[in-house]
């Protein structure tokens, strides 16, 4: 089963669209393309939209670059 997310690097304004095999958890280490180079990232929050509100994705992640 594959899951569809919204993805929200360092809250930056634009966000992208990711395919998981599962929902990433809090704290997760994740692997993504950014700018053409992967890049990885620390999941910080997930948030599930009610009915799909944003654009499609009912899942919305939040990572960030600082990976302690």
């Amino acid at each position: 089963m594959t899951v569809y997310c919204r993805v929200s690097i360092d809250n930056r304004p634009d966000t992208t669209e990711a395919v998981f095999q599962a929902v990433p958890r809090i704290g997760e280490s994740i692997s993504l393309s950014v700018d053409g180079s992967a890049q990885d990232l620390r999941v910080s929050r997930v948030v599930h939209v009610p009915n799909g509100a944003l654009e499609g994705a009912a899942i919305v992640v939040e990572v960030t670059t600082n990976i302690l």
